[in-house]
């Protein structure tokens, strides 16, 4: 683990010691001043706890696996003029994502008991976080009910100073 990625880790820790039980939204800011936004995500057998609207910009999510099978999170942008029902639908008659999702990231598959982390720059729009995984009845882990919709949003403007024009 990296000094960064420690102290990164060290952050999302202390913020879940005061938010264990509930879905997290919490944000730091770069050296540059952009913010970056935290996202606990509690996996479940079979469900998604997460926030459901995120601004726009550098996410992490910090996948937390409370169930008994493996999880993992896939995060797809959902496509324009597709709804989660064409999405299932879709998933249930190949056991694929359908080809109008576009996938944006996803955490390694991760045993019970334990977590990963996943770091992007969303845009506005509409995703799915899901577990593509079987279950151990043969089941995918979507099919059971493991999806979320999770909305991205624009973040209003930021006003910016006025500079005082230099006298000659």
């Amino acid at each position: 683990m990296t000094g960064s990625s420690r102290v990164c880790a060290l952050v999302v820790l202390a913020f879940l010691g005061s938010a264990a039980t509930a879905p997290a939204l919490d944000a730091q800011r770069t050296s540059s001043g952009e913010r970056i936004q935290y996202a606990l995500v509690v996996a479940e057998d079979y469900a998604f706890q997460t926030p459901p609207t995120i601004g726009e910009g550098i996410i992490t999510f910090h996948l937390v696996n409370r169930g008994s099978d493996v999880h993992h999170l896939m995060l797809l942008e959902l496509g324009a003029g597709h709804t989660i029902k064409n999405f299932l639908d879709a998933v249930r008659a190949t056991g694929q994502p359908p080809v109008w999702t576009a996938t944006a990231g996803m955490t390694p598959t991760i045993q019970p008991n334990s977590e990963a982390f996943l770091t992007l720059r969303l845009a506005p729009g509409r995703y799915i976080l899901s577990c593509m995984l079987p279950a151990r009845d043969g089941r995918s882990h979507v099919d059971k009910g493991m999806y979320q919709f999770v909305t991205v949003t624009r973040r209003p403007a930021v006003p910016t100073k006025a500079v005082p024009a230099k006298k000659p």
